[in-house]
């Protein structure tokens, strides 16, 4: 199976008191509509699974692959450890560079003491 799109399932009211859900197709998939569809519904790790095929004989094994992009939430702590790791970085080569190397006249007595 391969990801098409998502779309947010909608209320279809034909009646005061009748509702449908709807899905709606990406614009690439334009060639079923007016086609029959047969929908079957299973499990897959305790979550329901809509498949929508156009023949109501589907006699298959389905293999649910999950995508390779990351999550939000995986982008984002990827992120904070980057900055994390970058500030450790840069505070190890601070507390290297401290001392009287560093310091443009080394003779203390020639350096003004600022109070």
């Amino acid at each position: 199976m391969k990801l098409l799109g998502k779309s947010k399932i909608m209320k279809h009211k034909v009646k005061p008191e009748i509702t449908y859900p709807l899905v709606r197709f990406p614009q690439s998939e334009m060639d079923v509509a007016g086609e029959t569809a047969h929908i079957f519904k299973t499990e897959f790790n305790g979550k329901p699974v809509y498949v929508i095929a156009l023949e109501e004989e589907l006699n298959c094994e389905l293999k649910v692959t999950q995508p390779e992009s990351k999550s939000d939430l995986e982008s984002r702590l990827e992120a904070l450890e980057n900055k994390v790791n970058t500030f450790l970085e840069s505070e190890n080569k601070e507390d290297k560079g401290n001392g009287p190397a560093e310091i443009r006249t080394q003779d203390p007595r020639r350096v003004k003491a600022m109070s």
